[in-house]
């Protein structure tokens, strides 16, 4: 969308907005929200059921997949979206990203395809935001953000060699869970760092949260001690530990995008067992650890970053980006020390200067849906 005072750019003229109805006027602004903060959760209380009729909450996931259904039907080939969950009490919806690379000789298929909807809704609403190298088309329903169709337009000169990508790194800090001090030092690290949280602390709810709200990824952090809820009281030696209750662990640590498994030195440590990955494998989790995979792609194994000396803790990250620059990217797990942390914050800018990414986890783990959790 061109800026206050620009002229359109050309070739975009099939973009247009349709007008909400009077019904949905009280919604208008969730739509200047979700473009601006797409990532944000709406607030139940800011888009009340009573609005439209007394069943427009349950009608609207329908909606949106006619929607869908029309973008599918276009002349143009969409690949599987990314998928998050939106909104919060009785009004949630599943949003749905479409990366979309077409030389711009195919504009015409992009305009076709965005065309398609017309009519689909009458609260439908298209609006476009302009890059240097691509368009995202931003699709609304009474004012709430359901798909962005993200096209990338490659050039249609003769292409030149493309440079080899990136290395890239993965930070995870933890366990964390018991001292929300320590979690705000961590969030406050100027990269995506994942927070690995022990469920069942004291603080283990209050750290997810925050993770959210700086839009850090958080995982469950376990070393394999924990025990399936209600098997508390089973003696530690007597038989080996049950396999952790998935939907108690991820009830302990909100909004978890999967699992860190540690294996730790005490006699209640083990490696994660078959049946845990085959649940984090349907639920389309992450899972780090020896075997480290989401919905069986394998991940690279995380590197322990010890707590030591500074020169000690330099050398170990240095490590990491070398395993980077080597296998293409790489992951490492970290406790949350001081020197660890203060260590860390000085080498993220020089990664970054020597064109290592340093990325979120699922990044590693290509386009999945991680909103299973």
């Amino acid at each position: 969308m061109a800026r206050r005072g620009e002229r359109p750019p050309i070739g975009l003229t099939w973009v247009v907005t349709w007008p909400l109805s009077a019904a949905f006027a009280a919604l208008v602004f969730l739509a200047a929200e979700e473009i601006h903060h797409p990532s944000r959760d709406v607030a139940p209380q800011a888009a009340p059921a009573a609005i439209g009729g007394p069943d427009w909450t349950a009608r609207f996931p329908e909606r949106i997949a006619a929607v869908d259904a029309a973008l599918r039907k276009a002349p143009l080939r969409l690949p599987s979206p990314v998928e998050d969950e939106r909104g919060s009490g009785p009004l949630r919806w599943t949003h749905r990203l479409y990366e979309i690379d077409l030389p711009r000789a195919d504009q015409a298929q992009a305009e076709a395809a965005i065309e398609a909807v017309r009519g689909a809704d009458p609260g439908l609403a298209v609006t476009a935001e302009n890059s240097a190298d691509g368009t995202d088309v931003r699709v609304g329903l009474d004012g709430l953000l359901v798909s962005t169709l993200r096209f990338r337009w490659a050039s249609d000169a003769t292409p030149t060699p493309q440079a080899p990508p990136r290395p890239r790194v993965a930070v995870v800090i933890g366990p964390l869970g018991d001292d929300l001090r320590v979690a705000r030092q961590v969030v406050a690290i100027d990269g995506p760092v994942a927070l690995g949280v022990r469920p069942f602390r004291p603080f283990s709810r209050e750290v997810a949260e925050l993770g959210r709200m700086f839009d850090r990824e958080v995982l469950v952090q376990l070393d394999g001690s924990e025990l399936r809820a209600g098997d508390t009281g089973r003696s530690a030696g007597a038989t080996p530990a049950p396999t952790p209750d998935l939907d108690a662990l991820l009830a302990a640590v909100p909004k978890a995008v999967g699992v860190a498994w540690q294996q730790g030195s005490g006699e209640k440590s083990r490696k994660a067992d078959r049946h845990l990955l085959e649940e984090l494998d349907r639920r389309q989790l992450l899972f780090i650890g020896e075997r480290g995979r989401v919905s069986g792609k394998a991940l690279p194994p995380p590197a322990v970053i010890a707590e030591a000396e500074a020169d000690a803790v330099a050398a170990q990250l240095s490590a990491l980006a070398d395993k980077a620059r080597s296998d293409g990217s790489a992951i490492g797990v970290g406790t949350p020390g001081d020197t660890t942390l203060q260590t860390l914050t000085q080498v993220l800018p020089e990664w970054r200067a020597a064109e290592i990414e340093v990325v979120p986890l699922s990044a590693l783990a290509g386009s999945v849906n991680l909103s299973a959790r």
